[in-house]
């Protein structure tokens, strides 16, 4: 098996590259050094009100919903487009900068030989997914919530949309063939985690959502199927893509239907086709086109950019 995200032959252009352009060579140490300063992260740091009371269960509360003036105390309220700065947003906020690590760090290991950026991001990945002390558990029953309302909502299976940068950068570790440990364990998340993803309640509200909500879950499962192996799933992903979500949520013009309804309309469209786009490079490198397939009633991915 090959990479997800690129090719050898790409690889070793950006290798003479980097190797032979100073200022580049600069700026991906500098930014991988930086990332090397990145602490352990987990879960289990920030305890969370989840309504299971487990440590290991990601939890988070929804950006735009707000404590209402009117009624102290009572369901929060919905402000679109508005995020409510006081929200729990901890373990977002570091699986974010753990994503964003673990791919700067890979990427640094491949293109500059450096080991210990590596190990590095191996290390922050043992931490969030495979210590029996601080990994998350592989569900997201609790993304979202609202207080007074939910526990947890679908729609909040958004937030591990961040989760396919750490498969970019996992499957160059996986490459190396020098954390075979990592890897298995690493897989074996994912494949628990595409399992609820596409077994759930929760998660199959998110698959048959109307908007960027199924178009991300669709990119995050072809992601993890692409990692662990899951080929006829990953099949799926790509006629989901090409029948459901070019079909049924852009228009004759190439605009996101419902994105363009949202009080941040243009954010939203660059967001949903930015899922289009990391699919259609995913089955690039399995042979299959869909950067420039249109869809039966004529809608394209070339609209969308257009």
């Amino acid at each position: 098996m090959g990479y997800i995200f690129t090719a050898e032959e790409r690889i070793e252009e950006i290798r003479k590259l980097v190797a032979t352009d100073k200022r580049i060579h600069r700026e991906l140490m500098d930014l991988a050094d930086k990332y090397m300063q990145t602490p352990p992260l987990s879960v289990t740091f920030h305890k969370s009100p989840a309504e299971s009371g487990n440590i290991h269960d990601y939890f988070s509360e929804g950006p735009y919903w707000w404590p209402d003036e009117k009624n102290p105390g009572g369901p929060y309220i919905r402000r679109d487009g508005e995020k409510n700065p006081g929200r729990f947003n901890y373990h977002r906020e570091d699986m974010e900068k753990l994503c964003d690590a673990v791919c700067v760090l890979a990427q640094a290991g491949l293109y500059l030989n450096k080991e210990e950026y590596f190990k590095k991001a191996s290390a922050l990945i043992e931490v969030w997914f495979l210590d029996e002390e601080t990994k998350m558990n592989p569900h997201l029953e609790y993304g979202q919530a609202i207080r007074g309302i939910c526990s947890g909502r679908g729609i909040g299976i958004i937030d591990t949309s961040a989760l396919v940068r750490l498969i970019y950068g996992a499957d160059i570790i996986r490459m190396t063939g020098h954390y075979d440990r990592e890897t298995a364990g690493l897989k074996k998340w994912f494949e628990d985690y595409t399992t609820w993803l596409n077994t759930s309640e929760k998660g199959l509200e998110e698959k048959n959502y109307f908007n960027n909500h199924s178009n991300w879950w669709n990119t995050q499962v072809a992601a993890y199927c692409a990692f662990t192996g899951n080929e006829e799933l990953l099949a799926e992903c790509f006629e989901k893509y090409k029948n459901d979500i070019l079909v049924n949520q852009v228009d004759e013009k190439g605009r996101f239907t419902d994105e363009i309804t949202r009080t941040r309309s243009y954010s939203y469209s660059v967001f949903n086709m930015t899922a289009c786009a990391i699919i259609a490079e995913i089955a690039y490198y399995k042979g299959v086109d869909l950067w420039n397939y249109t869809a039966k009633n004529g809608n394209s991915l070339k609209k969308c950019v257009e």
